[in-house]
């Protein structure tokens, strides 16, 4: 809600609380506001009044968060600081310009202040939609978005936050050799077209170390080494859990995460807690166990208290997480049963809601 000047209201608004005159109550919380109330104002001389704003008509998190101006902000700013990132990249790439890294830094903090919440920031990555010619672009942007909330989650040093952040931007410059139709195959590649893919971690790490020489070797190597697996089936090398980069490791998660929860033209959003649950289930073979585990416990924390539709169309909110499966968290449903999913292995959620 906001306060305005009752010479400011027009037909349509609704006031967000009571309008009183001492004990006497003129308008109701939620009246609509015509010639008639604004007559009635006047004659109280009320000379402001609170009105709705359209997160005030939401009853969800997300649908609050969807008509915010604080969302309807971060996608002006997302847009604008998403064509400087792709300045610096086509620069790079066409034209072998080094990237400028405070530049990209600042890109960081300009979207990602230090009081951010990590349950906002997820929000608005899961409710904006890139163009499809800003696809590659957008995913590269909104890692390096979400290295900054992971390193506060691990307490890391100004520096090691600053090249993780970094390693976010840079990590896939090798996909921008690969024609965008193969990137964003709905359909499953391929062996030709995966044989192709896999070239991009290689690629990449090459134009990093001739072409712009003032990244750190973190750097360097999260580009080579974030499709590598704890299990050595990864690629270009096949390295096993003690070969891999920490950094490298990092990137390996979030890069999976952020492409299977973000939006495409193709699809929507998958529900966070699907890929919660797709991690759980493969994720300690192939990743790093400690910063997996840190970084899923990390996001179902931020997860509590939002409403969740399960595939029942059953609708409640999350009110405690279960340790042992992530995925499958305590809900109150709106009749204030209690549901534990760990206990019900036929129900799960669909959406968040």
């Amino acid at each position: 809600m906001h306060l305005i000047p009752s010479s400011w209201l027009e037909n349509g608004m609704k006031l967000a609380e009571d309008i009183k005159s001492g004990s006497t109550v003129i308008l109701r919380k939620g009246s609509k506001i015509d010639s008639i109330a604004i007559k009635q104002l006047q004659a109280y001389h009320i000379v402001a009044v609170n009105i709705m704003d359209p997160e005030d008509f939401e009853t969800t998190f997300y649908g609050k968060t969807r008509v915010s101006k604080a969302f309807k902000k971060f996608e002006q700013d997302y847009t604008a600081n998403l064509m400087a990132y792709k300045v610096a990249v086509d620069s790079f790439i066409f034209k072998k310009v080094p990237f400028r890294l405070d530049d990209l830094i600042a890109i960081v903090n300009n979207l990602v202040p230090d009081d951010m919440s990590g349950k906002t920031l997820f929000a608005y990555l899961y409710l904006h939609l890139p163009t499809e010619d800003e696809l590659t672009y957008a995913h590269g942007l909104n890692v390096a978005l979400i290295c900054k909330i992971v390193a506060q989650w691990l307490n890391f040093s100004k520096e090691d936050t600053r090249d993780l952040c970094l390693c976010g931007f840079l990590y896939d410059i090798g996909k921008f050799n690969i024609p965008n139709e193969i990137i964003w195959k709905p359909e499953k590649l391929n062996k030709m077209e995966y044989d192709l893919m896999k070239t991009h971690a290689f690629f990449g790490w090459h134009l990093l170390s001739h072409y712009s020489k003032n990244v750190s070797e973190r750097v360097l190597n999260a580009t080579l080494q974030h499709h590598e697996r704890s299990d050595g089936s990864g690629y270009p090398q096949g390295l096993n859990q003690n070969e891999i980069d920490q950094f490298a490791k990092i990137m390996a998660v979030l890069d999976v995460y952020e492409a299977m929860t973000s939006a495409r033209p193709y699809r929507t959003s998958k529900c966070p807690y699907e890929v919660i649950q797709i991690l759980e289930d493969t994720g300690l073979q192939l990743y790093d166990v400690s910063f997996i585990m840190t970084f899923l416990n990390h996001i179902v924390d931020e997860l509590i208290g939002n409403r969740v539709k399960l595939n029942d169309d059953t609708e409640g909110e999350v009110i405690m997480n279960n340790p042992q499966n992530l995925a499958r968290p305590m809900l109150k449903t709106d009749d204030n049963n209690v549901i534990n999913l760990a206990q019900r292995k036929d129900l799960k959620i669909i959406a968040i809601i």
